[in-house]
This record gives C-alpha cells, structure tokens and sequence, in this order.
C-alpha cells in the first residue's frame, strides 16, 4: 500500500455519519472519517449519508448531516436519503438545489414500498433532468428487488445507478444485472469475492467501479491492501479509488 498511498487520491462512494437507532458504532463522526481516509491517501474525500433517515425521517435525517458536515468541510459530499413514496418532489428540489446535492440515495425496503413506475418514474425524470445520480443499497437484505430494479433502470436509462454494498449474497444476480445495463455502476466496499476484482474488470471494464469504504462498519484500509494488489496499473487504481465518482458527481457523467 505504502508505494501507492503517496500520490493516490481516494474519493470514497459509500460512506454514512450519524448514529444508528439499533446498535452502538464506535466511531461516528467527520473527523474520525476523515482521519482513517488520510491515513491511505495524499487527497481523501468521502461522499456521506445519515443513517438517522433510514429508521426516522429523511428531511430531518438530511439536515443532520448538514449540520455535521458544516460549511467548511469540503472533502466531505453530501449525499441526500429520499423516499420516493412519501416525500413531497417539490419540497426536496429545493433543498438539493440550494446545498447542490448531486446524488440520491433510496432504502425502498425500510421505508416500505416497492421500486415500481408509478411511485418513482416522476423522481427518475427528475433526476434525468438535473444529471443527478442514484444510490441503491444491495448486501445481505437488498433494499429493492431485483426485478423492479432492472425494470426501473431500463425505463430511465439517463439515471447512473451505483449498486452499493453488494455481498457475496448477491453474487447471482450482479453478474447479469451489470452485463445488461451499461448506465450501473458498482460499489466495491462489501464485495468479498475470491478473484472479484479481475472478474468484474473482465465483465465491465474499470469505468464503473468505484471504491466504497463502508465506513463506518468496515475498516477501508484492508480492502485497499487486497485492491493494491489485483495486479491493476495505477491507472487503473486511480480510476477506482478517485475519477469514475468525479465524472460521475461532477462531469455530467
């Protein structure tokens, strides 16, 4: 890692701050964040959720993390929960517009609805329409049936959506979903596959994967040691860890 961490930027795609309504968490704060992140890179930056808008409500869960976040902590990107089922399109517009949010980031499971067009083709017009990019959390309990995701991304190709947390669970499923749409990415932070890496890069290439920490669940530092050592350029490395979520944040992807 040593070789690397002197010029690699890390720009991490799955991260939260906040505290969980069921389960104590060591560390939960910016600073520790941001800390861990330095230790493993020259320019670490993180975009962050609450999870406060999981279990409670988004609006309030969203300004949290504004208020954690503060005015002066750049590296930090906000990342914005929303429920397309029961939060008012007009109202969130407005709050993302004004903090120039560029990501969403949806729970369907845990808010209690299905992903289907007629709750969420207005949000993904929208979302078309500011260029805006969409998190949808998979891993041991998915947030979303797969089925409805794939019918979903196929209707609103204009959409970037990251698969974020994917597990060994979803193994069966990733392959194909990532094969068929080109507009999915891939987040890296819980995909423990033997050989996944080299896999996925044979599938897809390298333009749709991004690191993701699971911060603050999972220690970035021992997923990095096994990506150093994939056999990737540094390229390659930089494209992961940093580029593809500028492009795709701040590009227009």
């Amino acid at each position: 890692m040593e070789v690397f961490q002197r010029e690699l930027k890390i720009f991490d795609c799955n991260a939260a701050l906040g505290r969980r309504h069921k389960e104590r968490i060591i560390h939960d704060s910016k600073d520790v964040l941001l800390r861990v992140l330095s230790e493993v890179s020259i320019a670490p930056r993180a975009l962050v959720y609450n999870p406060y808008c999981i279990s409670f409500g988004t609006l309030e869960g969203n300004l949290l993390l504004l208020q954690e976040l503060g005015a002066k902590t750049k590296n930090l990107i906000p990342q914005f929960v929303v429920s397309f089922a029961t939060d008012e399109i007009d109202e969130f517009q407005v709050h993302t517009r004004k903090e120039g949010v560029r990501t969403l980031r949806i729970f369907p499971l845990s808010h209690g609805y299905p992903l289907v067009h007629w709750i969420a083709d207005t949000w993904f017009e929208w979302m078309a329409s500011e260029r805006m990019a969409l998190w949808v959390p998979l891993g041991r309990y998915p947030e979303v049936d797969i089925r409805d995701l794939y019918t979903m991304a196929s209707r609103h190709r204009r959409v970037p959506i990251v698969l974020a947390g994917s597990s060994y669970s979803n193994y069966s499923t990733i392959w194909p979903l990532l094969k068929a749409l080109d507009h999915l990415y891939f987040d890296l932070s819980r995909f423990d596959i033997t050989n996944g890496i080299e896999r996925l890069i044979r599938l897809i290439g390298v333009r749709r994967l991004l690191f993701g920490s699971g911060f603050p669940d999972v220690d970035p530092k021992p997923y990095l040691y096994y990506l150093f050592r994939c056999g990737l350029q540094f390229s390659q490395l930089q494209q992961i860890c940093n580029d593809n979520l500028e492009v795709l944040l701040f590009e227009g992807h």
